[in-house]
């Protein structure tokens, strides 16, 4: 059996590759933390087939301690470098940029070991496929066969069918199985692309068949936001998930139009159950088209633009909803994170600005908007020191989605009972400049109309 090293500090892209590598290549996949483990293991295991490296853990040059190991030790180990790449002589390693690119990953590593798409078609898959629970809470019925995996023995199980195809159920059903510790249920995994295509299917329909002045298109856009997000996030665009992400966003741009005061619609917003990422992303949309029409500009691709905007700037933090919270170096530096999450969280803007470049279907040049949403024009990091030198669409939306960041802060801290500045306050105080000043008295002026 091939032998792969994964250097990946990502639980959740961890866990998918791992799966993909062994169930498609049938490698046996080693996790490693960092280059002195990789190192340690390959002194003691000399027929390593590939050594699949992130580019850095935390502050370490991961690939460059590796490269630089299997330099000096002659080892003939393919080395895959995900992430930027060290300095490197032609042939020495395989630059995978993109850090979210499972498939390309698993394709180069079954070219390396001879592994062709015959071979791999002839291979034994996993008869069931695990499939979340709580994607059961968007659907009331299930357009295939359903099943628990029950563990017979320490090294024996079976899959039990729940429910059959074309079944109802309620939101009781599922919690009733939540709470009995399940987290997730099995599809058989030819039916696994028909029962995601369902999903999403729903879900439009949902969005499409409710009114949108009414508060149930809030909490539908929210459930369908959240689960369209995590599948970008694991499986890229597919046709599915572009439908479905056209779908949220055309109703961001819908609420704007059938809403004749914005406070009103942040009202909606702020007081549904729904979750911080998704308001925070619907709100900068609201906020931003505000601008939009009282600056005259208000046209729907501008709309359409800086809502794809809204929608993807903080895709890439999905399982870490805290984290979007933070919007100054400062913050960052006080909440104490690991070295890969802090990271993660200081490159997370310039992955976005990647991930939605792959979008077919995104606006030309949301991609420059996203990785500025911070003010930092190379989206890394915190700024608002060049904020007057943006783009004109760039410096709008960047105020937004401060402002409704600041706004849901305001609304927190509020409930726990602490003295509070208004938020615009606290803008006008950050952002002093004359083109910040100009954008900002707009959202003053729009939040009088009617207090919230």
């Amino acid at each position: 059996m091939s032998q792969i090293i994964l250097v990946e500090d990502n639980v959740a892209f961890h866990e998918l590759l791992t799966l993909n590598l062994s169930t498609y290549i049938g490698a046996q996949v080693i996790p490693r933390k960092d280059a002195a483990e990789v190192s340690a293991l390959l002194s003691i295991l000399p027929d390593v087939d590939i050594v699949i490296c992130k580019s850095k853990i935390g502050s370490e040059p991961t690939s460059q301690i590796v490269l630089e190991y299997l330099r000096e030790s002659l080892q003939e180990v393919a080395l895959i470098i995900v992430g930027d790449a060290p300095p490197h002589q032609k042939g020495e390693l395989v630059h995978i940029q993109d850090q979210q690119d499972w498939e390309s990953i698993v394709k180069v590593c079954a070219k390396i070991l001879g592994v062709t798409p015959e071979s791999i078609e002839k291979k034994p898959k996993p008869e069931y496929v695990p499939v979340n629970l709580q994607n059961f809470y968007l659907i009331d019925r299930t357009p295939c066969e359903i099943f628990i995996k029950i563990k017979k023995s320490a090294d024996d199980h079976q899959f039990v069918k729940r429910f059959h195809g074309g079944d109802t159920f309620n939101k009781q059903v599922i919690k009733k199985y939540e709470d009995q510790g399940l987290k997730h249920f099995h599809v058989h995994r030819d039916f696994i692309k028909n029962f995601a295509n369902f999903v999403s299917d729903f879900l439009v329909l949902k969005l499409d068949q409710t009114p949108i002045e009414s508060d149930e298109i809030i909490e539908s856009m929210g459930d369908s936001f959240d689960y369209v997000s995590r599948e970008i996030i694991k499986f890229g665009f597919t046709s599915a998930t572009l439908q479905l992400t056209e779908s949220v966003i055309g109703k961001m741009v819908q609420t704007v139009e059938a809403s004749p005061e914005m406070s009103s619609l942040l009202k909606r917003i702020i007081n549904s159950k729904t979750s911080y990422l998704y308001q925070h992303a619907h709100m900068s949309s609201v906020v931003a088209a505000e601008c939009l029409k009282e600056l005259g500009i208000g046209k729907k691709d501008a709309y359409n633009k800086l809502a794809y905007a809204a929608f993807f700037q903080n895709i890439s933090l999905v399982d870490h909803e805290e984290y979007a919270k933070i919007s100054s170096y400062e913050e960052l530096e006080a909440a104490n994170l690991s070295e890969g999450d802090w990271d993660m969280v200081f490159n997370h803007a310039i992955e976005a600005a990647i991930l939605i470049s792959r979008n077919p279907d995104a606006p030309i040049g949301v991609d420059e908007i996203i990785k500025s949403h911070h003010g930092a024009p190379n989206g890394k990091g915190y700024t608002k020191t060049n904020l007057d030198s943006l783009p004109g669409l760039t410096r709008i939306f960047v105020l937004a989605a401060d402002f409704a960041k600041h706004f849901l802060e305001y609304r927190d801290k509020n409930k726990d009972g602490k003295e509070l500045v208004p938020v615009i306050k606290v803008l006008f105080e950050k952002y002093p400049t004359e083109e910040a000043l100009k954008i900002l008295k707009i959202i003053e002026k729009t939040l009088k109309k009617k207090p919230i």
